[in-house]
């Protein structure tokens, strides 16, 4: 891969970098950091303390997937660093531009990548 086309996945990985933490910093904001309902003895508030926590757990599972994203994008900036970016961390083949257009943090080619997901490894 030569400077400019590393040049252009770095600008792509930056913005997609800087998309992630906003969307984690409001994840936090807007559920995590929120104070719990009220908690008086009647079944009304039960139900709401449930919905409450539920969508604490959907906001961390979330931020969870979100933030294991985030991790490789900057694996993927890092591997930009060190001039090994666009070839496959496995087998070291030079993974396909419409693979990286699609998904510019692939550390993996497709064949690689297959024959980790059915191993159980992601």
């Amino acid at each position: 891969m030569n400077k400019k086309e590393a040049k252009k996945f770095e600008k792509l990985l930056l913005a997609e970098r800087d998309r992630l933490v906003s969307g984690i910093q409001r994840l936090e904001e807007e559920t995590l950091y929120q104070p719990a309902s009220d908690q008086t003895a009647d079944i009304s508030s039960y139900a709401e303390v449930g919905t409450d926590n539920f969508e604490r757990e959907t906001a961390l599972s979330i931020a969870s997937g979100e933030s294991i994203w985030l991790r490789d994008v900057a694996e993927a900036l890092n591997r930009i660093k060190e001039g090994v970016y666009g070839n496959c961390a496995s087998c070291e083949k030079e993974i396909p531009r419409k693979r990286l257009e699609v998904l510019p943090s692939a550390k993996y080619c497709v064949e690689c990548q297959s024959r980790l997901e059915k191993n159980g490894r992601r």
